[in-house]
């Protein structure tokens, strides 16, 4: 029974006779002899449990149910938990910490995600992948237990099939372990992935620098101009004349496109800033073209689950093959950079392909380019590469008709311009003029 101050002597014959509280309810009762030491009853069970005070926050430890736990083995423990407790040791804190180091990796990956709402799609695709095909077998172990030999192996192992395979899938696990480290305030080991760096085991993996080369434009541009999906043509002319990436392109939306205004937005970059371009007269013709040909919300529909086209692999080996002309969509962007280097400016550059400017080059900072202002550069630069390509160029020159009586007048060259319906793309390369 207990005392008029609600103790009793915790043993397991006076908790056995402890009456179950009702329901919804708890009844608290405290151990004599014990300080801190008592037993919790609700309508269902009876637990053991001790409080104290740590670092002036009252704190309560559960030690175990009654009937699995004994009485006596509840006091042993009471004992050593409020021994921790005195000396400030959070126990509650290092039990789910304890738990938390059980977590698996991938539950570690889709809690990062859950973390990092502002990941793009595309990103999370590529670590899942990264996961799947190179960890999967590490997936349900506790991310604690990943250790340096195992990262160290299986990064070699990975790297059979490709070194930069195994690179990326290591980074991945490295900023996933480094975030598990920091939900749990830094009680795992040290990052495991740390080994190859310690040991200088990462691949070196050379940048790609692969372009399609000027002399190889005018067969590339004929053969891309041949393709019977006229989305895919338009798609990879618009990837070199503008030298935005695949999926910034391929997403594009008619609501981010003013034809009126001759102006188009990016706005899935990588950066996560939107771009806004004009439209040189040729790429207008290609968004003119894809408006009469308009299927959904995207410039370049697809019949997939997104709307929009996702990879055109079939269209582009038929160029390949055609040409003999290898190429990836990310080398329109190295062939519109290297075409137009020296055309535009450093700055200009930078707008153009949307990069950010250095942190500590004040200069940039007052570099603003509007779209209007980006206009003629556009122009400028599309000239540049359909010279390079051997095509019609909307501003050529021609000599004046009094010192030349061969060479039509300006004026004369405007209207047949106007009555010729043909895309600049279609012209004859014989007609080339190099730009202004």
């Amino acid at each position: 029974m207990a005392d008029a101050k609600g103790k009793i002597k915790i043993g397991k014959r006076s908790v056995d006779g402890l009456p179950l509280a009702q329901k919804g309810q708890q009844v608290d009762y405290w151990d004599s002899d014990l300080k801190g030491f008592g037993v919790r009853v609700s309508h269902t069970s009876k637990a053991y449990f001790v409080m104290k005070r740590v670092n002036g926050k009252l704190t309560r430890v559960t030690l175990g149910k009654h009937g699995i736990l004994t009485a006596e083995n509840a006091r042993a423990a009471a004992i050593d938990a409020l021994s921790e407790l005195h000396k400030g040791i959070d126990i509650n804190r290092e039990k789910a910490q304890n738990r938390e180091r059980g977590v698996s990796l991938g539950d570690m990956l889709e809690s990062y995600f859950m973390a990092r709402q502002e990941l793009k799609p595309r990103t999370v695709t590529t670590y899942r992948d990264l996961f799947r095909l190179y960890l999967s077998d590490w997936m349900s172990k506790p991310i604690g237990e990943i250790t340096k030999d195992m990262v160290a192996q299986r990064h070699l192992k990975v790297s059979q099939k490709g070194k930069a395979a195994a690179n990326n899938t290591m980074r991945t696990l490295r900023l996933v372990y480094n975030f598990a480290n920091e939900l749990l305030d830094d009680t795992l080991p040290v990052n495991p992935v740390k080994r190859l760096s310690n040991t200088r085991q990462w691949f070196k993996v050379e940048r790609r620098d692969s372009i399609v080369a000027e002399a190889d434009l005018p067969k590339w541009l004929t053969s891309v101009n041949r393709l019977d999906n006229p989305t895919i043509r338009d798609y990879l002319l618009l990837l070199l004349f503008t030298g935005a990436r695949r999926t910034e392109t391929a997403s594009l939306s008619w609501s981010d496109v003013d034809m009126g205004q001759r102006t188009f937005v990016l706005t899935k970059t990588k950066n996560g800033k939107p771009l806004p371009l004009p439209m040189s007269d040729f790429i207008y013709q290609i968004f003119q073209r894809r408006a009469a040909l308009r299927e959904n919300d995207f410039v370049f529909p697809g019949t997939g689950k997104h709307g929009h086209l996702v990879e055109p692999r079939k269209q582009m080996l038929k160029v390949m093959d055609e040409t003999g002309v290898k190429f990836t969509l990310h080398d329109m962007r190295r062939s519109y950079t290297s075409a137009i280097d020296g055309v535009v400016g450093y700055y200009e550059l930078k707008r153009l392909l949307n990069h950010a400017a250095n942190t500590n080059d004040v200069t940039a900072g007052y570099v603003v380019k509007n779209v209007e202002k980006l206009r003629p550069l556009m122009q400028r630069v599309t000239d540049t590469l359909m010279f390079a390509a051997h095509a019609w160029s909307p501003y050529e020159q021609p000599t004046p008709a009094e010192s030349n009586p061969g060479v039509i007048n300006l004026a004369e060259k405007r209207r047949q311009r106007q009555a010729d319906t043909k895309f600049p793309y279609e012209r004859h390369p014989s007609e080339a003029t190099a730009p202004r």
